[in-house]
C-alpha cells in the first residue's frame, strides 16, 4: 500500500490588502489507508470557492448554479450572472481573492510535488483505482467511468497529476465506492481542464491555466484556475463536496 510522507511545515505569504504575511503550516498528509485527519493539501481560506479564476469567469446562459463562492485575481470580471447563479459571495480583484489564490497556488504546488506512484499510459475510462498518486507525463483522458475505491477508508487519498490537460468524454463519470470521497480528489492539471458534455465530475480540480465545463457537466468539487478562466456553458452545477 502507498503512503504518503509527512509534508514539512513551510511558510506561505498570503498577500492580504498592503501585502501582509501571514504564515500557514501545511497538515500532515496522513497516509493512503487507516484512521486520522482528511487528507489532501490545505487550501485556507480557498477552500469555500467552488470557482477561483485567473482572469474571468463566464457563464454562456442559465442554468447555471454555483454553490458555494465565486472569486476571481489578477482579473475582474464574472459574465452571465445573472441569470446563472452564485449562492455564495463574489470576490472580484479583492483582498479575499487574492489571498485565497495565494492558498491556491501553495496548494497546487504540494500535489505537484508529490512523489508519483503510478504512472497513466491509457485513458482512464473502465478503470478502477485505488487510493494513491497517479502520474501522466502530459494528458489525462476519461472516457466512459473510471472508479475510485476507498476500500473502506473514508480518509482514502487520490491524486492524479496531468502534466497538461485533463479531458473528460461525453457524459464521462468520476464514480467513488467503499468510502472514497469528493473532498480527498485531487486533478493537479499542468495547463488546462474540459468537462466533457453530461459529465460527472468528483473532486477538485486545480489547474495552472483554465477550466472549462460543457454543457449539462456537474461537479461535487472546486473549480480552480490559477491563471486563465474558468467558463461554463448550459446547465452546469457546482456543489461544494
Amino acid at each position: 500500500m502507498l503512503t504518503l510522507s509527512r509534508h514539512r511545515a513551510r511558510l506561505l505569504l498570503i498577500p492580504l490588502a498592503g501585502l501582509l504575511a501571514a504564515a500557514c503550516e501545511h497538515s500532515d498528509l496522513g497516509t493512503l489507508s487507516g484512521g486520522g485527519p482528511a487528507p489532501g493539501p490545505a487550501l485556507g481560506t480557498a477552500s469555500s470557492y467552488g470557482i477561483l479564476a485567473g482572469s474571468t469567469v463566464t457563464c454562456a446562459s442559465a442554468p447555471g448554479s454555483i454553490m458555494a463562492d465565486v472569486g476571481v485575481w489578477a482579473g475582474s470580471t464574472t459574465t452571465g450572472f445573472p441569470p446563472c447563479t452564485i449562492s455564495g459571495a463574489t470576490h472580484l480583484a479583492d483582498a479575499a481573492a487574492q489571498t485565497a489564490q495565494g492558498y491556491l497556488t501553495a496548494a497546487y504546488n504540494d500535489l505537484a510535488g508529490m512523489a508519483c506512484g503510478t504512472t497513466i499510459t491509457t485513458d482512464l475510462g473502465g478503470t478502477t483505482l485505488a487510493p494513491g498518486v497517479y502520474c501522466a507525463a502530459s494528458s489525462v483522458g476519461v472516457t466512459g467511468t473510471v472508479t475510485l475505491n476507498g476500500n473502506g477508508n473514508a480518509n482514502a487519498l487520490f491524486v492524479i497529476q496531468a502534466g497538461s490537460t485533463l479531458t473528460t468524454g461525453t457524459s464521462a463519470n468520476i464514480a467513488l465506492i467503499n468510502g472514497a470521497q469528493a473532498k480527498n480528489v485531487w486533478w493537479q492539471v499542468g495547463s488546462s481542464a474540459t468537462l466533457g458534455t453530461g459529465t460527472t465530475f468528483r473532486g477538485n480540480i486545480l489547474a495552472l491555466t483554465s477550466i472549462t465545463l460543457v454543457d449539462n457537466a456537474t461537479m461535487l468539487g472546486r473549480a480552480l484556475a490559477r491563471n486563465g478562466a474558468v467558463s461554463l456553458g448550459t446547465n452546469n452545477t457546482i456543489t461544494l463536496p
